[in-house]
């Protein structure tokens, strides 16, 4: 899946999108998930390569995802290390119980603080709800909202 704003892309590789994907269907949509992506930046663009997935200590009820669990943070720093220094967090992702998801006041709350902690470059938010998705590109002032090209 590539995804635009502006001038500048993102591309998730198709295992991250079944992934997620997964986790939006009956049996596991009754409550969010959620977990990190982990990708490098390539110059403006993001390419997104993994993800994580919910983890024993995260919070999962059918309105909120929290993640908590500190699995999240070392994968991160293991695909760190293991690569060289060019996979790093790169953004993160959940799912909402609707078919047509948009960031709730929380979400963007949480996306702030998120986006001035990374320093690496621009943060990337998914939603993924039952039939569709959400993408913003955040930088330490906002998110902007992506459009899907394919």
């Amino acid at each position: 899946m590539i995804l635009r704003a502006g001038l500048r892309l993102v591309d998730i590789h198709d295992d991250v999108v079944r992934t997620i994907v997964r986790y939006s269907r009956p049996g596991e949509n009754d409550r969010e998930a959620g977990g990190i992506l982990i990708g490098s930046y390539r110059g403006v663009h993001i390419q997104i390569v993994e993800c994580t997935t919910p983890l024993f200590r995260d919070r999962r009820s059918r309105m909120l995802f929290d993640r908590r669990d500190e699995g999240h943070q070392r994968a991160a720093l293991e695909r760190w290390r293991s690569s060289g220094r060019t996979l790093t967090f790169v953004g993160e992702w959940h799912t909402h119980p609707e078919a047509r998801p948009s960031p709730s006041l929380i979400d963007r709350q949480t996306w702030k603080r998120v986006a001035r902690k990374n320093h690496a470059g621009s943060t990337f938010f998914l939603i993924r709800g039952y039939d569709s998705w959400w993408a913003g590109l955040g930088d330490r002032n906002r998110v902007v909202q992506m459009a899907e090209l394919w």
